[in-house]
């Protein structure tokens, strides 16, 4: 004999596990993910699953997000990872701050002088 149909049971469970989601500190969460994880995540952090587990014999909610982080990769010539990291900048701040452009410019200068006097070098 059953006190409460099945249906009622999972449909009750789903809405505690959307009210659980609803109500999550995203500023907090954030904060977690950059300590952890050393990422910035942008604001666009969602909760694309949600489900009752038993950890350490508890009962917690587990929430599945999708979140958006920028990566900074470092490539050689040959097309080789060097370097794969966390970057400095949240996703979508693709805009160099006062001076950076010019600093860049500098940069891409000293580069392109060094690969002429290396081809100088192989040439002799």
């Amino acid at each position: 004999m059953k006190l409460a149909r099945k249906e009622i049971i999972q449909a009750c469970e789903k809405h505690l596990i959307r009210l659980i989601a609803k109500n999550i500190d995203k500023s907090v969460l954030k904060a977690a993910i950059r300590e952890k994880y050393d990422l910035t995540p942008g604001d666009d952090i969602s909760v694309h699953h949600g489900d009752i587990v038993i950890r350490n014999n508890q009962i917690v909610y587990k929430l599945d997000f999708s979140l958006q982080a920028s990566l900074s990769v470092l490539l050689d010539r040959n097309g080789e990872p060097l370097d794969i990291a966390a970057s400095d900048k949240a996703p979508g701040e693709g805009e160099l701050e006062p001076g950076a452009a010019e600093e860049d410019n500098k940069t891409r200068e000293m580069a392109a002088e060094i690969a002429q006097m290396i081809s100088e070098i192989n040439e002799e």
